[in-house]
C-alpha cells in the first residue's frame, strides 16, 4: 500500500502521480468532455506548484513578488504627501493644459469614500497608500515672471489670472489656502479638500533683494503652514542673476532667511534668527540662478554625451549646499535631469496668452538631445546651460524624514520661456492619529466650560 505523503513530504491533499491523472468516473455521463479537460488541467497545475517549491530560487522570487504586492498596497499611516512646482514663466501664462507641470488631481470619487461623521473612518481616509494615484495633501507652486514680465509686474503686481487658471484646473479636488505676490513672484499653497480642517493656522511675508534691496524684482516670499501639528514653510525666491554673481546670489540668501517675518507657530520659534529654523519642515525653491562654472562648448559636449554626473561637479549651488552657513542642513533630490536654462523661445505667446506660430522649427534646430526638442541659448551672449531652477529642503529634527519620491524637470513641455519647469514629490513625517486627537479635546474643554459657568450662575 503507497503512503498518503511523498517523500517530498507531499501532502495528504495531493495523493499520488496516478490518482492525479486517473479519469473522472465513467457513470458521471454529464460531464462534458471540455470539463473532464479542464478538471484535468487544474490538477496537474496543482501538481506542477507542489514541485516547484523545491526548484531553486523559485520560492524566493515567489515570496519576492508578494512581499512587492503587499508594499504597493501598503497604508502609510504617518505621512504626508507633499507636491512642489517652480517655473520661470518669462513674463507670460502657459498657452496649454498646465499638465505635465501639474499631473491632473485624479477623480477620487469612486476610491474614497464619502466623508463621515466617524472621526476615525474620516483618518482612515487620509492616509497615503503607496501608489501613484493618491492625490498629494498639500500642494504648492511657485512661479517666477509669472503672468506678466518685471517691469510691468512692479506697478501691476495681480497674479488673478494665474490664480484663476490653477484653481480651474485643480477643479474641486484641492482648496487654495493662502497666495502671497511680491512684483513677479507668486506663490499658491493649496490642499487636498478632504484635510482642509488640518489647516490650523499660516503665515505670509516678503523680502525684496532687487535694486537698492527695496524693488521686488528679486528676493523671496514665504507662506508658513500649521498643519494638525506639523509646521511647514515654503518659500519661493528669484535670486541675483549672472555667471559670476554667487557672492550676491548668497546674500540675497542671507538676508531672505533673517528677514523673512514667518514667526512660527510655537513661543520657542521666536528665539530662531534664521526662518528656516522655526518650522519643523522648510522647502526653499524658485529660479536660485546659480550656474554651471565651465566653458560652453565643455558643457555642450557633457550634454551631448548624457554625462550629468560630470557636469553637476561644476554646479555652483552643488558647492554652497556644502560650505554657506544660511545653507546649513539643506538637501536636494537627485539631480539627474538636464539643464533647464538657457534654452531658446520657440514659441511666442501674447499678453492675452494667444498663441502665435513657433519661431523656430523644431526640425531645424540643431539637436542637444536626440529628440532634436531642446536648443540652448544660441544668441551672441551663449549662456551657459545651468540648474538654475531647484527644489531644496530642511527638516528641523534629524529623527524627522523627508522622502523624495520624485525630483525632475519637464524639458518637453512648449517653448514660450527660457526656462523648464522642475517638480518634486515628498513624503514627511506626520501623525494623523495624534492630530484628530487633539482635535476631538477642543470641543470637550468648551463643553465643560460651558457648564462651569451655568453652574456659578444658578
Amino acid at each position: 500500500m503507497k503512503s498518503d505523503t511523498s517523500s517530498f513530504g507531499q501532502p495528504s491533499a495531493v495523493k499520488s502521480e496516478s490518482a492525479l491523472i486517473d479519469p473522472p468516473e465513467l457513470e458521471d455521463q454529464e460531464d462534458t468532455l471540455l470539463e473532464k479537460i479542464k478538471t484535468l488541467m487544474s490538477k496537474m497545475a496543482e501538481w506542477i506548484e507542489y514541485l516547484l517549491q523545491y526548484v531553486p530560487f523559485f520560492g524566493d522570487r515567489k515570496k519576492r513578488d508578494l512581499r512587492q504586492k503587499t508594499e504597493s498596497e501598503k497604508i502609510e499611516k504617518k505621512k504626508l504627501k507633499i507636491f512642489i512646482g517652480t517655473w520661470n514663466m518669462h513674463g507670460k501664462l502657459p498657452p496649454y493644459s498646465l499638465n505635465p507641470f501639474i499631473e491632473p488631481p485624479p477623480n477620487t470619487k469612486h476610491e474614497v469614500n464619502e466623508l463621515s461623521p466617524n472621526t476615525k473612518r474620516e483618518v482612515d481616509e487620509l492616509y497615503l497608500k503607496r501608489n501613484k494615484n493618491h492625490p498629494y495633501h498639500i500642494l504648492v507652486i511657485g512661479t517666477q515672471e509669472c503672468q506678466h514680465n518685471i517691469k510691468h509686474s512692479v506697478l501691476f503686481p495681480s497674479k488673478e489670472e494665474w490664480e484663476q487658471r490653477l484653481k480651474t484646473y485643480l477643479g474641486d479636488e484641492y482648496v487654495l489656502i493662502k497666495t502671497e505676490t511680491m512684483a513677479a513672484l507668486h506663490l499658491a499653497v493649496f490642499v487636498w479638500k478632504r484635510c482642509e480642517k488640518w489647516v490650523k493656522d499660516y503665515q505670509h511675508d516678503e523680502v525684496p533683494t532687487g535694486l537698492a534691496n527695496l524693488f521686488g524684482n528679486k528676493g523671496g516670499i514665504g507662506i508658513s503652514l500649521l498643519f494638525g501639528n506639523t509646521s511647514l514653510c515654503f518659500i519661493n525666491s528669484h535670486l541675483a542673476a549672472h555667471q559670476d554673481k554667487v557672492k550676491e546670489r548668497n546674500h540675497d540668501v542671507k538676508k531672505i532667511c533673517k528677514e523673512l517675518k514667518l514667526k512660527g507657530f510655537l513661543p520657542s520659534d521666536k528665539g530662531f534668527i534664521n526662518v528656516t529654523d522655526r518650522f519643523d519642515y522648510t522647502f526653499w525653491f524658485g529660479d536660485m540662478n546659480y550656474r554651471v562654472d565651465l566653458e560652453r562648448s565643455r558643457v555642450d559636449d557633457l550634454i551631448r554625451q548624457n554625462d550629468i554626473k560630470t557636469l553637476i561637479k561644476s554646479d555652483q549651488l552643488t558647492r554652497e549646499l556644502k560650505r554657506f552657513d544660511y545653507f546649513k542642513n539643506f538637501n536636494e533630490g537627485p539631480l539627474d535631469f538636464y539643464p533647464t536654462f538657457k534654452l531658446d523661445i520657440t514659441h511666442r505667446v501674447s499678453h492675452y496668452n494667444q498663441e502665435h506660430p513657433p519661431l523656430i522649427s523644431y526640425q531645424s534646430s540643431p539637436a542637444l538631445l536626440e529628440s532634436g526638442v531642446l536648443r540652448y541659448d544660441s544668441s551672441h551672449k551663449q549662456r551657459v546651460p545651468s540648474w538654475t531652477d531647484r527644489i531644496l529642503w530642511k527638516s528641523r529634527n534629524i529623527k524627522k524624514k523627508v522622502d523624495v519620491i520624485s525630483y525632475t524637470s519637464h524639458m518637453n513641455v512648449v517653448g514660450f520661456s527660457d526656462h523648464r519647469p522642475v517638480t518634486g514629490c515628498f513624503l514627511v513625517d506626520f501623525d494623523w492619529s495624534q492630530s484628530s486627537q487633539e482635535t476631538k479635546k477642543k470641543p470637550k474643554t468648551k463643553n465643560k466650560k460651558r457648564r462651569f459657568l451655568l453652574y456659578i450662575y444658578n
